[in-house]
């Protein structure tokens, strides 16, 4: 751990001028948010603002999306954050999706088929029915923001308005994060003994990166481009 500098609270101080491999020193989170927004290693000895200046990225975005990533933001400040920046965080958004669907969510599944294969028929039934109807909802979600919220605010950036801003389309924005613990609870509690224990904690570690990983992505939905998306609206 470096001589990072620190708030009254004992944090790190995240700052344009720390060198990259500093930032990961902080939190192995902060690799999503490299590969979200398509940073490829390696990164020599840049700082952050070298590296942002590289990808043509504001450092005051890259910072905001580190500090919810490593946990250091529960309320993030968009007072720094710029018109131009909405583009980047949609890509970044977007990319997270690609994420869900194409890796995270198949690995999950296939991780709960394994676990099911030594259960009860009914059981696993059961289990399945309940896992597939969450993997719909999720999928629907990331779909509705994939055809409303993101066009709305590209269309928006291009200066078309809508009748409808970005406060009515949020009000559709289910959350879908709470039910990824009751998956966990079944697998912990229900299943029999005759489901690997070693299958069962890598579905269950998964479960909850899917879910830490969600709760962050909706802060930054509702957190971030939401309130730049309204003061868009309001220029």
């Amino acid at each position: 751990m470096g001589n990072y500098k620190i708030d009254a609270s004992n944090r790190i101080l995240f700052s344009k001028d720390m060198k990259i491999v500093e930032l990961l020193d902080v939190s192995c989170e902060l690799l999503s948010v490299f590969l979200r927004l398509d940073m490829q290693l390696p990164f020599g000895d840049l700082s952050v603002e070298e590296l942002c200046r590289r990808y043509s990225l504001s450092s005051e975005m890259f910072l905001t999306l580190c500090r919810v990533y490593a946990g250091a933001e529960m309320h993030p400040a968009v007072d720094n954050l710029q018109r131009d920046d909405l583009r980047h965080i949609v890509g970044y958004l977007r990319a997270s999706h690609r994420y869900y669907a194409e890796e995270l969510l198949p690995s999950i599944e296939q991780g709960v088929e394994r676990v099911l294969s030594m259960c009860e028929k009914r059981q696993s039934d059961i289990v399945r029915k309940f896992y597939d109807d969450y993997a719909d909802e999720v999928h629907a979600h990331l779909e509705y923001e994939e055809q409303v919220i993101f066009p709305y605010v590209e269309q928006l950036l291009l200066g078309e308005r809508h009748k409808e801003g970005m406060a009515v389309k949020m009000s559709s924005h289910t959350d879908i994060c709470d039910k990824v613990d009751d998956i966990k609870s079944i697998i912990i509690k229900y299943l029999p003994e005759s489901c690997p224990t070693v299958e069962r904690f890598a579905v269950l570690c998964n479960l909850a990166h899917l879910r830490d990983d969600l709760a962050k992505h909706t802060l930054i939905e509702t957190a971030v481009l939401t309130p730049l998306v309204l003061a868009l609206e309001n220029e």
